[in-house]
């Protein structure tokens, strides 16, 4: 049986034990797995059947599509950047979505404007200044610039999202909310705007994942294979920040996952993006589950938010990504 296949056979059958753990575990109410066969069509229906259906399953739904996303959205940008310390977080895209929405909901920026479209202008155009700042289309560009200039626009965003705070206080206590990151007020109607982006999102990579492999060799040598790498470019750029700002508008900023699921993905199945972006996927959705499950257990019968969990994971990683050579 071939590599990637067993690895992501094992990492959907980890993700599915995550799942079903994440419906009951550390509740309030004594729930246990069996209460959730009813909504399979086994068993009868009770209370606890219905909190379940009605509270863990789209909480349980959203950590899996927005895990997923940032996972894939970091193999993307990883990609196109052929930097393996790029994600949403690092380039400044989370940050800027974040202050996107901050302005928007807070009524400083009085626009008729979406939530999840203000986000993700917020993102491209955070994104848009770290690409110029890193100087990241030029082949001669030092990797390390991008990063550089990614982690500052993000530090310059969330000093801007607080001072948004601190200046609309009483119109932006719902911006805190979301601040930290966290899954606890997630219901259905985000289940389905998550799962319109996540197919976007999907048939994007099914299209780019081929291309990349080229891309790894070097402008020049993708050009020289027929790639354009301006729409190429255009489309990860639209695709990444439709992403980050659906799943900002959601749950909050929730960094690392987009560092953590693609490099793991490649330790797992090497190099291929036909294989790495599926994966990279799965491993995303599986650590956000965990994490949302760690949420709750830290201090339980409280709730710690997810975000702060996936920072803790994340923070050790990026070190020890950032003591290898890029």
């Amino acid at each position: 049986m071939p590599r990637g296949l067993i690895m992501t056979t094992g990492t959907t059958l980890l993700g599915v034990v995550l799942f079903a753990w994440s419906l009951i575990a550390f509740s309030t109410f004594p729930l246990s797995i069996t209460q959730a066969l009813p909504l399979i069509g086994w068993g009868e229906s009770s209370t606890m059947t219905q909190i379940i259906a009605q509270i863990r399953v789209p909480r349980a739904l959203c950590a899996v599509l927005i895990g997923a996303m940032m996972g894939l959205c970091g193999a993307l940008m990883q990609g196109i950047t052929r930097n393996r310390l790029a994600s949403p977080a690092l380039m400044g895209v989370t940050g800027g979505a974040s202050l996107g929405l901050a302005l928007v909901s807070s009524g400083v920026i009085a626009l008729p404007i979406a939530p999840p479209l203000a986000a993700a202008t917020g993102g491209a155009v955070a994104w848009a200044l770290v690409m110029t700042l890193g100087a990241s289309w030029s082949p001669d560009a030092a990797r390390v610039r991008l990063i550089l200039a990614g982690m500052t626009m993000a530090a310059l965003c969330a000093g801007l999202t607080r001072l948004v705070v601190l200046l609309a206080e009483e119109r932006a206590l719902g911006v805190l909310n979301w601040l930290a990151g966290s899954l606890a007020n997630t219901g259905y109607a985000d289940v389905r705007l998550l799962a319109v982006t996540a197919l976007a999102a999907a048939v994007l990579a099914a299209f780019v994942a081929a291309r990349l492999n080229i891309v790894a060799l070097g402008d020049e040598a993708a050009r020289a294979l027929g790639i354009s790498l301006v729409p190429l470019r255009l489309a990860i750029f639209a695709g990444g920040c439709l992403m980050v700002g659906v799943t900002v508008t959601v749950t909050g900023p929730i960094a690392f996952i987009g560092l953590i699921a693609p490099n793991v993905a490649r330790l797992m199945v090497g190099a291929d993006y036909r294989l790495v972006t599926p994966l990279s996927a799965l491993l995303g959705a599986n650590l956000l589950l965990a994490s949302d499950i760690a949420a709750r257990w830290v201090a339980f019968p409280s709730e710690t938010p997810a975000g702060a969990i996936t920072a803790l994971i994340g923070a050790p990683f990026f070190l020890f990504l950032a003591r290898r050579p890029l």
